[in-house]
């Protein structure tokens, strides 16, 4: 059976892993948190950068009052500029377009020349009593869907008047704000619209619980992404109670690949620390469409494990088995594999090849 882990004799005070965690998911934890308290914020989004500008077009960052809370977007005068910049917009109760110098984000720059080219971060209200806004960025990290938004930059040749209207989609669903962030009929029309677009965050899968997967699942909330834990032994799934793990499915080898047809998981590791176990789950890995297989042990292992689930499984999962997983950083111990096993994660998810 497939059951939440907060349903599977977990202690009743085990925090929610979003507490804890950075990235897409972990902003929209806390602007949730935020709206439960009755406090308003605002989303500062880069919409466009030239020259050597190191921020990227769709670096968020949140904000409230008091100044940064969570994002990429912090540090130096940048933090200090958006910091102003919220406070600016909280009290209109309108979106403002701000534009800055690259070389004066000075926790990016250093001594680059004063052409080195601008960024423009939209800043966006998120009302606590209303924002569609907030809601979609939830739901995209609830249901691993992208988010697509389109605000309005108003018409350079008039009034802004325009600024800050705009849509978000997730699926098939549809949340539409007007320049203050509230719900709204939606755009009649843009006059000078600049479309985004947000991937979910990574989804994890951890096929078989040893010493290994504490840490790596610790890690992996760190920076935002969901990890799922999948074990036919329960003691082996108990040693996460309390833990940052999402979901624990305790099904059988053979019931896995039915369970990965229904949920998408961006990567799997498999390390259950029993030969027969790892192998049958293996065999069902090798039919799966995952990306990223990585198997923990030394190679020997690996190879043990692939003479035993015979050539054509070896063959499938060829080009997506990672054995040992993890990138060659040195140290040792669980927690030393987990953070190599991270590292070699990110390059992959954020450049989408086999390393």
């Amino acid at each position: 059976m497939s059951t939440s882990a907060a349903l599977l004799s977990l202690p009743a005070d085990r925090q929610s892993p979003d507490r804890v965690c950075g990235g897409t998911r972990g902003l929209s934890h806390l602007a949730t948190v935020l709206a439960s308290q009755s406090i308003d914020c605002v989303l500062a989004v880069v919409v466009s950068t030239t020259g050597a500008s190191a921020r990227v077009r769709g670096a968020m960052g949140l904000f409230d009052a008091s100044g940064y809370r969570a994002g990429s977007l912090a540090g130096g005068s940048l933090q200090q500029r958006l910091g102003d910049a919220t406070r600016s917009v909280l009290n209109s109760g309108k979106a403002e377009l701000v534009s800055i110098d690259a070389a004066h984000d000075s926790s990016n720059a250093s001594g680059l020349p004063s052409d080195a080219g601008t960024i423009q971060i939209l800043m966006l209200p998120m009302p606590a009593s209303d924002s569609p806004l907030r809601e979609a960025l939830g739901n995209a990290c609830d249901r691993c869907a992208w988010l697509r938004v389109r605000v309005d930059l108003g018409d350079e040749n008039a009034s802004r008047g325009e600024l800050g209207f705009g849509e978000a989609r997730t699926g098939p669903d549809l949340y539409a704000f007007d320049r203050s962030g509230h719900s709204c009929d939606g755009p009649l029309g843009f006059s000078r619209a600049v479309s985004l677009s947000f991937a979910p965050p990574p989804r994890i899968a951890l096929v078989g619980c040893g010493p290994e997967s504490r840490p790596i699942a610790r890690l992996a909330h760190l920076v935002g992404w969901y990890v799922e834990a999948i074990d036919s032994r329960r003691d082996a799934l108990m040693a996460f109670a309390g833990d940052a793990v999402d979901f624990q499915h305790a099904v059988d080898p053979e019931e896995l690949v039915g369970l990965l047809a229904e949920r998408h998981f961006d990567a799997v590791i498999l390390g259950g620390h029993d030969l027969d176990l790892d192998g049958r789950n293996l065999v069902c890995l090798g039919a799966s469409g995952v990306g990223y297989v990585g198997l923990l042990g030394a190679p020997e292992r690996r190879d043990a494990l692939l003479s035993r689930v015979g050539d054509i499984i070896a063959t499938q999962l060829e080009l997506r088995l990672y054995a040992p997983a993890g990138l060659s950083l040195g140290g040792d111990g669980p927690e030393a594999a987990a953070l190599s096993i991270i590292a070699q994660l990110q390059h992959y998810l954020a450049h989408d090849v086999h390393v």
